[in-house]
Parts: C-alpha cells; structure tokens; sequence
C-alpha cells in the first residue's frame, strides 16, 4: 500500500498559497516562486461541462486570471471565516467530495483523489481544480485541469483547527497502543529519528506563506509529523503487520489537512 498518496497531498499548501494571493496577502513574485516549487511549468486545461473535451487555455498566468474573475464577485459576499476556496481529499472509505459520477469526480478516482473547489457566485455551480500527478514535482510540467459543474458538492465536515487536532491526536494515540499491544516496541530502522525528520521535511515542503493562520500550521506540522511516522514504519522499515492500525489514521489525516485549508483560507478572508 503507497501511504504516501494516502495522507498527503501537495494541493494543501498550494491551496493556502493561492488563497493567501487571491485575499492580497502573498504577492505575485512570491506566489510564482512557491509555484517553482510545484512544477517546472503550470499550464490550465479547460474541460467541457459533459467531460468530452478538453482545451488547452495557457500557462500560469491563465490559471491564476482565472482564479481571479471567478472568485472576486464571490469574496466581498462570504460570511466572516467562510472559505473561498477548499481542498478535498478522499481514499479508502473515504470519497473525495466532489459531485458522484460527475467529470471531475471519475477524474479525481484516477489521479489520486484530491482536488480543489473554487466557490462561484452561483451556489449551484462549483469549480473544480485537478492537477496531474506532475504537482509537487520541481522538474515536471503540470497540468491543471479546470471543471465547471452544476450542482452543490457534499457538504464538507466543518471541523476547526483545535477539533482536528484534538481528533488527530487521539487517533494517533490509538493507534500506537495497538501497535505496542501486538508487539512491534522496537524499529528495525538505523537511524529512526533520522528518517522520520527526513520524512517530516518531505510533507512539510516547499513550506507555506508567512501570513498563515498559526493555528492551520500547527495542524499540518502534526499531520506531517505523523505522515511521517506512518511511512517510517510501513515504507521504510517493510513492516505492513500493523497495517490495519495504521489505516485507521489515514482518514483522521486526511480530514485534518481539509480542515486546516479551510480554516488557512477563511482566516485569511476574516483578517481582509
């Protein structure tokens, strides 16, 4: 089992990157520089509402004009700490909320199973930004894919930071117990701690914007911290005995990065 693509996804920071542009708090050179970090090259594809057809747009520049005209009629009428846009993440047990059946949701099964949603002024049309598998990736050009759908996405689970964590953290706890109860107290690892800070600086690169919320990048350093733990032990040391445990996190992790999105996000339009 990847738990890599399970429990992270570079779609969190670009989220927070692209709100924190969006709300005038990162500037246009810094935005480009962390999309560096990204890809090689960012180009925006146009999908057709029925999922027939796709047009090439442009490069960045496109994507994030895009961006802009769709969301500026939306930010001035969002209720205080509602976010513009959110990231949605699924996995096993655990579908991405995004319309059932629909384009972007059969595109989002095939590349991994994260996206972002874009409000529209309309409540009954969402957007919906897929990259491919090339995001994170420093060499390889990406190709963000851009669905317009109408209809509402599910809701998502409005938790706030301190719940996340809280959540987070009794699952991790949990977790460990029945690893310690079944035996496994000793890594076969060399340098443990080693890996796990390698891992660690993995999940938490190429970093976040300077004006975050504290409290989003408390929660994501936690659940990098155990993404981290959790490859240390499955990935590196090839123990998958614990598997069934360690499932039991990934859905918690996953919740938790949506939940720090949207707080990053709201926060941002709250202190505009």
């Amino acid at each position: 089992m990847d738990f890599r693509a399970l429990v992270y996804s570079p779609l969190q920071n670009t989220a927070v990157w692209l709100a924190g542009w969006l709300y005038g708090r990162v500037s246009y050179d810094d935005l480009l520089d962390a999309f560096c970090e990204y890809g090689a090259r960012h180009a925006l594809v146009s999908i057709a509402q029925d999922g027939s057809g796709a047009t090439r747009v442009g490069e960045l520049i496109e994507l994030l004009r895009r961006l802009r005209e769709t969301t500026a009629p939306v930010l001035p009428c969002l209720a205080p700490g509602e976010p513009v846009l959110r990231l949605v993440f699924g996995g096993p047990g655990q579908v991405p909320g995004l319309s059932a059946g629909s384009p972007a949701a059969e595109a989002a099964r095939a590349l991994g199973l994260s996206a972002l949603v874009v409000r529209d002024p309309d409540p009954e049309i969402n957007h919906v930004l897929l990259p491919d598998s090339g995001l994170g990736d420093p060499a390889r050009a990406v190709e963000w894919r851009w669905y317009t759908e109408r209809g509402r996405v599910p809701a998502s689970d409005h938790l706030g930071p301190g719940d996340a964590d809280r959540m987070l953290a009794g699952a991790t706890a949990r977790a460990a117990e029945l690893i310690e109860a079944r035996g496994f107290r000793r890594s076969p690892l060399p340098a443990p701690r080693l890996t796990v800070g390698r891992l660690d600086d993995f999940y938490s690169g190429p970093g976040l914007p300077d004006s975050v919320a504290p409290r989003a990048a408390r929660l994501f350093a936690r659940a990098d911290r155990v993404a981290a733990i959790i490859e240390s032990v499955v990935t590196e040391a090839g123990d998958h005995s614990h598997d069934a445990e360690l499932t039991q996190l990934l859905s918690h992790l996953r919740t938790a990065r949506m939940a720090g999105v949207a707080y990053a996000v709201g926060e941002y339009g709250r202190r505009s």
